[in-house]
């Protein structure tokens, strides 16, 4: 159904989704903007408390626990809203598609536990041991912190002079930097589902979280659009299932969607079509009818 024949309720719906999608993105930017602006000001901004891994190392669990909890309700708002390293993503993954005129440019890809699991065990084992490497080279604030101060603070801020320059420390944001942007230029959230420890731990919730992206199969009609702007590749069609382990709720699929079909709701959708249900029963009495 096109959008001039959408109902009342669909196209408040549509504005909704539209206005709470602008609100992420402000709120993003700002999340991103603030701890670069205060670690080339010398300063501590609020969001240096938002590290989820590294609070570990300090003994400090309270703000993993936080998120665990705000996951489980809402899903992973923390990746989509507060990461500074997730709007860098999105930022490089928009500017391609800004320099290729692409409007298409991601499809669904199958899931990589493996990676994912393998990746947590190393944080969880170094952090475990006392290594401090392993677990800021994969947290994502730590990540982004790193390169703010060796690309911009060590050559601009107030810290240039006080901090010696260290090759080490300047490779390993070169590589991540490198990482990052080739990684999301075509695979957009591909980092945050395959290598990050936070990701994984908070699409252990997420996968069960009270709110989530649900798809209606009645209203659904494959036109692919919202598998072509997920970011984190996660809806797979024609089968209209979302992976919410790795969606990380970025309200881009609701607000292309021509029919309302994809929505951020509670619980789950059920078919409305009487002869799809009244077949699927006569087929499952056929089967345990004994011959």
């Amino acid at each position: 159904m096109a959008y001039g024949g959408l109902s009342r309720k669909n196209h408040y719906l549509c504005f909704m989704y539209k206005s709470i999608r602008l609100v992420r993105i402000i709120i993003s930017l700002v999340a991103m903007v603030i701890p670069a602006w205060a670690l080339l000001c010398g300063y501590e901004s609020v969001f240096v408390r938002m590290r989820v891994f590294t609070s570990l190392l300090s003994g400090v669990g309270l703000c993993l626990v936080f998120w665990a909890i705000v996951t489980l309700i809402y899903g992973r708002i923390y990746c989509s809203t507060v990461c500074p390293l997730g709007t860098l993503m999105d930022c490089v993954s928009n500017t391609r598609r800004v320099v290729c005129r692409s409007k298409s440019d991601y499809h669904y890809t199958l899931p990589s536990p493996r990676t994912r699991i393998v990746f947590l065990v190393a944080a969880i084992i170094a952090l475990v041991g006392g290594s401090v490497f392993l677990p800021t080279l994969f947290d994502p604030y730590s990540a982004y912190s790193r390169m703010i101060e060796e690309f911009f603070v060590r050559p601009f801020g107030r810290a240039y002079g006080a901090v010696s320059f260290s090759i080490s420390s300047f490779s390993v944001a070169v590589v991540t930097a490198l990482g990052i942007v080739a990684a999301s230029w075509r695979r957009g959230r591909l980092v945050c589902n395959t290598v990050c420890p936070v990701g994984t731990v908070l699409g252990v919730g997420s996968k069960r979280s009270y709110f989530h992206i649900e798809i209606d199969p009645d209203k659904c009609i494959n036109c692919g659009k919202c598998e072509s702007v997920c970011k984190a590749q996660c809806i797979k069609l024609p089968e209209k299932t979302v992976d919410a382990s790795r969606c990380v709720v970025c309200f881009n699929c609701t607000t292309v969607c021509p029919n309302q079909a994809i929505n951020y709701k509670s619980g789950r959708y059920h078919i409305d079509m009487p002869m799809l249900q009244n077949i699927s029963q006569g087929s499952a009495a056929q089967t345990s009818t004994p011959k």
